[in-house]
Formats: structure tokens, sequence, C-alpha cells
């Protein structure tokens, strides 16, 4: 299920773009499970097979999530976009940095302009 849907949201996203290749596509929110992780993860390498877009990512996925799609079969995400910023959960952070660079994924910085509770 979470397959067909990623891929039919992937292919009419893309289709209402109407912009060519993409170089990126961002799996923004992780499934609930490793089933429906793996099947928006199967969605997103689809679109790049099928060359609507050169890499893929995922954005807020822990270590475990991220272990789910690298044993799906799949490529690897080239980015896991975390809610980063000076200050904000400074030990978390250097967990979350120290175990996506063992997976060799790139972290790419999000925060809020204001951080009301740090």
């Amino acid at each position: 299920a979470a397959f067909q849907s990623t891929k039919r949201g992937c292919d009419a996203n893309f289709r209402d773009l109407n912009v060519g290749k993409l170089d990126m596509i961002m799996l923004d929110y992780p499934g609930p499970d490793a089933e429906s992780i793996q099947g928006q993860w199967r969605g997103l390498e689809a679109m790049r097979k099928d060359g609507g877009v050169t890499s893929l990512a995922v954005s807020n996925f822990s270590p475990a999530q991220l272990d789910v799609v690298l044993k799906s079969g799949g490529g690897r995400p080239t980015v896991n976009q975390l809610p980063l910023g000076v200050g904000y959960k400074t030990k978390q952070n250097a967990e979350l940095l120290r175990e996506n660079k063992k997976r060799n994924v790139l972290v790419q910085a999000w925060s809020p302009l204001r951080v009301l509770n740090p």
C-alpha cells in the first residue's frame, strides 16, 4: 500500500511540476513501521529508476529508520534533513551527526526561525 500511494503521489507531483528531471526528492515523514518505510522508499526509487530524479533524500529519520531504508535493497539517501541549530539539543545533535556519518548520509539542518521552548 505504501509503495503504490508513494508512487502515485510522486508521479502526480512530477507531472504537475512540469519541470523535467528533479535534482532531489525528499521523503519528509517516515511511515509508522518498517514495511511502510520500505514501501515509501521503493516508490521514490522507482521515480529515480524512471529518470525523474537524480537523488533521493529523507527528513527527520532516526538511525533505526535509516537502517530500514538501507536494508530495503535500494539506494542510499543522499541527505537526511534534521532539526539542528546552534545550542538546540546539542548532545542529541552530536549523536545524530555521528550516526548519519556512519551510514554515509549527509545531514542538512533545518530549524524554525525562532525556538520557543528549546
